[in-house]
């Protein structure tokens, strides 16, 4: 039983807040007109602060009016210029690798944009004269980007309705948040949680799921401290169900959790139901969750929330904390001595 003081619990209830409070003051932002006119965007971000622009891409592919990239290194792409749009998003405002990119933006002429609780990222961008949406994270007592990403989430929707390069109404997204049904999502991932325990979870998506995929896994890693994987629907397809073979003792430590969607096209809802019988012909357990969202923001916000609640409840099953991160705090302070 987690103690209902427990801080992350106390940040995954306050999920529904954290991308309200974030979406409606980032869709207040004054932002240059020039930055309107963009021809593509390039994310910049790494790991808490990544995964929600792989989750908003994925889910608002088809209403996105430019190309967006996501960048997760110390490098930028080639074609960067006066033409792209580079959003810094860095939750502590110190990630080396973005504020090491803010200066080859700024040096490539970029029109530059932060997301930020602060830090040293809000810094670079008042001495450039640049805009930046810098949240208070009131609704995040446990202050790891991972269990706040709610504020990323609604921070970066409302800078990208703030631009209007993205095709979709304030009211359906405040909508979606509203229908977040926080107690019977806990619940259900309560559940799972003990059937992962001494697990590999491999957890399958697609379409406009495929970014929530890659937060579960992240998530799962750090919060719980467990190994996980995910895969998308149709590419695994191409090759994964031939290495389901071997070695052989894969089989008594995977399983393959479908996270199931009547809204993903009919083609993949066929590959879901026909992936998930070869998975079992190779003696592996499966899961199907079906999401219950009325919409495809719904589901997603239902997800993402899911996602949340699994690795915590799961850290709690394997007695981890699910507050700290000392690999990488360890990797942080070796690569600061080097």
């Amino acid at each position: 039983m987690i103690n209902p003081d427990n801080t992350v619990l106390k940040s995954i209830n306050f999920f529904p807040e954290q991308i309200k409070d974030s979406f409606e003051k980032s869709l207040m932002l004054g932002i240059p007109e020039e930055y309107k006119s963009i021809k593509n965007i390039v994310a910049c971000g790494m790991g808490g602060s990544r995964f929600p622009h792989c989750i908003i891409k994925e889910l608002f592919k088809e209403e996105t009016t430019v190309p967006y990239l996501i960048n997760d290194d110390y490098n930028l792409p080639g074609f960067v210029d006066e033409n792209t749009l580079v959003i810094l998003s860095s939750y502590s405002g110190t990630t080396e690798e973005i504020l090491e990119i803010s200066q080859k933006a700024y040096d490539k002429k970029a029109k530059i944009i932060g997301i930020s609780n602060g830090g040293e990222l809000r810094d670079f961008l008042n001495k450039i004269n640049a805009p930046g949406y810098f949240f208070d994270p009131v609704y995040n007592p446990s202050g790891q980007p991972r269990i706040g990403f709610g504020y990323l989430i609604g921070g970066i929707l409302g800078l990208l309705l703030n631009l209007k390069i993205l095709n979709c109404q304030k009211d359906e997204i405040i909508s979606a948040i509203n229908n977040i049904k926080i107690a019977e999502i806990e619940k259900d991932a309560k559940q799972l949680a003990t059937r992962i325990l001494n697990k590999y979870p491999y957890y399958i998506v697609s379409e406009f799921l495929t970014g929530i995929g890659n937060s579960i896994a992240n998530q799962t890693n750090e919060t719980a401290k467990s190994i996980s994987s995910f895969r998308v629907i149709p590419e695994l397809n191409h090759h994964l169900m031939e290495g389901l073979k071997n070695p052989k003792e894969l089989a008594k430590m995977s399983l393959f959790i479908f996270f199931f969607s009547k809204f993903y096209s009919s083609p993949i809802q066929k590959r879901f139901l026909i992936t998930k019988e070869i998975v079992e012909k190779n003696n592996i357990e499966t899961i199907f969750y079906e999401l219950k969202g009325k919409n495809k923001i719904e589901q997603a916000f239902e997800l993402m929330a899911f996602g949340s609640y699994l690795s915590m409840h799961l850290s709690s099953l394997y007695g981890e904390n699910p507050m700290t991160v000392p690999y990488v705090d360890y990797f942080k302070k070796k690569l600061r001595e080097i």
